[in-house]
């Protein structure tokens, strides 16, 4: 028995898209695993969001809109007047803006990232509740937009451990 069969018997299988390709998650992913551990019903947005949606190229993010209030957005708008300050996580390359003091937003929104595999099959690879977003402008694939969205956005502080000795108000970007 292959490898690949072994891995494909390991998975969660989610379904079928609106153009028949299959959708699988490997919840050993630990991005994935840690979003769907906090928020279980994932897996069943993940459904919806999937048999509605045409998946053509290696890589696909749906974003997806519910029509009803599926949870809370860790990622919002932030003001003048919010307390902003820029941080690595710890096991993170990069800063990530974070907004102190602010509670998260509710939305209608799921975005689910899929890469295509040899078998032309996708595989879920990381999923939240909320609109798509850019990278950091530090990424290695940034863009214009990644700037223009992380000046103005950023994400709820909840205690996540970071690196202490990169703690700063001052944009690194």
């Amino acid at each position: 028995m292959s490898d690949a069969i072994r891995f494909k018997d390991r998975v969660h299988i989610i379904g079928v898209s609106a153009n028949d390709k299959r959708v699988y998650a490997n919840l050993m992913n630990k991005a994935l695993a840690s979003n769907i551990s906090g928020n279980p019903h994932l897996l069943r947005l993940a459904e919806d969001a999937v048999t509605s949606s045409q998946l053509k190229g290696p890589v696909v993010q749906i974003e997806y809109d519910m029509g009803r209030a599926i949870g809370r957005s860790d990622i919002v708008e932030t003001t003048d007047a919010d307390a902003i300050f820029y941080a690595r996580q710890t096991k993170a390359a990069g800063f990530t803006r974070f907004v102190k003091n602010r509670t998260a937003s509710s939305t209608e929104f799921v975005t689910v990232s899929m890469a295509r595999d040899d078998d032309d099959e996708y595989e879920i690879t990381n999923i939240w509740i909320g609109k798509s977003f850019p990278v950091t402008p530090d990424h290695a694939d940034a863009t214009p937009l990644s700037t223009e969205f992380w000046a103005t956005h950023a994400v709820l502080y909840n205690g996540q451990p970071i690196v202490s000795s990169t703690l700063t108000k001052t944009s690194p970007y």
